[in-house]
C-alpha cells in the first residue's frame, strides 16, 4: 500500500491510498535500475554531456517509468496519474511554490518513485535537443516537479530543535557558531579532494569535523562509534550533518554487507557494514536501556553521496535509509543508482550553498537538481532521494556567495 499527502506552506492534505500490485515492487526496481544504468551510461559518466547523450539515456529512462506505472498500478495508474496532476496543475511548469509529497510505506515497498512520469503524458514527449526541451522533458518526473519526501512506517521521527520564522514555528538546525557537519571520506577520489575543498570555503559559517578516517579515528570501531554519535552528551545535536563522500555498495545476496568504503590520506581502507552498524547499534540500545550508558543524543542528518547509497534491496528490503531512520536520525539523503564523482561533487556544492542560504531541506535538493540541469543539462540529480522533513532549515541563514 503506498500512502500519499501533500503540504505547501505548513498546511498538510491527504491525497489517497492506492494498492500496489502484488509482486510488482521487484520487477519495478530493477526495470529502473537498469534504466537509470542506461542513462548513466549514454551521458558517458560524465558532469556535462552533450544533447544527443542525454536524448539516448532519457528517452529510456522515460518508456521505463511509463512501463512501471503501469506494472506498480494496473488498472489503477489512470487514477493515480489523475490525481498527482490535479495536485500540482501546474507541476513541471511554475517552479514556484512547489508542494512536497509525503510518501509513506513499509520499508519492503519502497521504490524510487521520483522517476515515475505522471506529467504532460497526454503530449508527445519532445526530443531533447537544447534546454527548453531538456526542461519539458525533465518536468514531467515527480523527482523535478515537486519535492518528495519518504518515510518508513513505524520508523521513528526525531524532531530538530524548532525556531520562529515570522508567525509560524519550523524545524531548524542551530547554526549560530557555523553548521557543524562531519565529514567521512574516501581520500583517494579525486572529486572528494574537491567536494572536502568546497565544504571548508564556507569559512566560519560551516564547522566542518573531521574528515575521517584519521590518525586518532583510524579504525573500523572508532569509525561506527562516530556515525553512531556514542560520545554525544545525551539529547544533544553535536554534529547536525554527517557527510559521507566516499563508495558504497550493496549485496543482493546479503544484505547485512552493504558497505560504506572509507580511506583517510594516511589510513587504510576501512569498510563499514550494515551488520556492523547494527550489530553496535543493538548493544548500544541495551546499554541505554539497562542505565549502563546515557540517554540517546540528538542524531543529525545524513547525507551519504555515494553510488546507490539510498538502494532498496528488492526481496528484503534491507537499506542504509532504512536502517539511520529506525534508529531515529534526523534524516538520509542518497542516490538510487551510482553517481560520477564529478556530478556528486557539482550536487553537494550546490546543496549547501542553498541550504546555508535559508532554503529549506526539499527546496535544496530541488535547486540542486535544477542546478545539474541548467549548468550542465545533467539531470542526474533525479536520483538523489530524501528521507526527511523537507521543511527543515538552519536556523541563520548566510549569503548564498561562497566566501572567496
Amino acid at each position: 500500500m503506498l500512502f500519499l499527502r501533500s503540504s505547501l506552506g505548513g498546511e498538510y492534505r491527504e491525497i489517497g491510498e492506492f494498492l500496489l500490485r502484488p509482486g510488482a515492487l521487484p520487477e519495478t526496481r530493477t526495470r529502473l535500475q537498469v534504466a537509470v544504468n542506461r542513462l548513466r551510461r549514454s551521458l558517458r559518466f560524465a558532469l556535462e554531456p552533450g544533447w544527443d547523450d542525454v536524448e539516448a539515456g532519457l528517452s529510456g529512462l522515460y518508456e521505463a517509468g511509463l512501463g512501471a506505472l503501469g506494472a506498480l498500478f494496473g488498472g489503477q495508474m489512470p487514477e493515480f496519474v489523475t490525481t498527482m496532476q490535479q495536485l500540482m496543475p501546474a507541476a513541471g511548469v511554475d517552479l514556484e511554490d512547489v508542494p512536497s509529497i509525503q510518501f509513506h510505506c513499509d520499508k519492503d515497498a519502497v521504490f524510487p518513485i521520483e522517476l515515475l512520469p505522471v506529467f504532460r503524458l497526454m503530449e508527445p514527449r519532445p526530443p531533447i535537443v537544447n534546454d527548453q526541451s531538456l526542461d519539458e522533458n525533465v518536468g514531467r518526473y515527480l523527482g523535478f516537479a515537486t519535492n518528495v519526501r519518504r518515510h518508513i512506517r513505524g520508523a521513528p521521527v526525531t524532531a530538530p530543535p524548532v525556531c520562529r520564522r515570522g508567525d509560524l514555528k519550523v524545524s531548524c538546525l542551530p547554526n549560530e557558531s557555523g553548521l557543524k557537519v562531519a565529514l567521512f571520506h574516501e581520500a583517494s577520489l579525486t572529486e572528494t579532494a574537491a567536494e572536502k575543498l568546497d565544504l571548508q570555503r564556507h569559512g566560519s559559517r560551516l564547522s566542518l569535523l573531521g574528515p575521517w578516517p584519521s590518525g586518532d579515528v583510524g579504525s573500523l570501531e572508532k569509525i561506527i562509534a562516530e556515525i553512531l554519535r556514542e560520545s554525544c552528551p545525551p539529547g544533544q545535536l553535536d554534529a547536525h550533518v554527517l557527510h559521507f563522500a566516499c563508495h558504497c555498495m550493496s549485496d543482493v545476496e546479503s544484505p547485512a554487507d552493504i558497505t560504506i568504503r572509507l580511506r583517510g590520506t594516511q589510513t587504510d581502507r576501512i569498510e563499514v557494514t550494515l551488520g556492523n552498524l547494527e550489530a553496535r547499534s543493538a548493544i548500544l540500545s541495551l546499554m541505554r536501556n539497562a542505565g549502563a550508558a546515557s540517554a540517546a543524543p540528538i542524531l543529525p542528518l545524513v547525507f551519504l553521496n555515494a553510488c546507490s547509497s539510498a538502494v532498496v534491496e528488492p526481496l528484503t528490503g534491507a537499506s542504509l535509509p532504512n536502517f539511520f531512520q529506525d534508529q531515529g536520525y534526523i534524516g538520509f539523503i542518497g542516490t538510487e543508482a551510482p553517481v560520477p564523482d564529478a556530478v556528486a561533487a557539482a550536487f553537494s556544492k550546490e546543496f549547501y550553498r542553498c541550504f546555508l542560504a535559508g532554503q529549506s531541506l526539499g527546496e535544496a535538493l530541488r535547486n540542486s537538481r535544477r542546478a545539474l540541469l541548467y549548468q550542465y543539462k545533467n539531470p542526474l540529480g533525479l536520483i538523489y532521494v530524501a528521507y526527511a522533513d523537507g521543511d527543515i532549515r538552519v536556523a541563520q541563514p548566510v549569503s548564498e556567495e561562497i566566501p572567496g
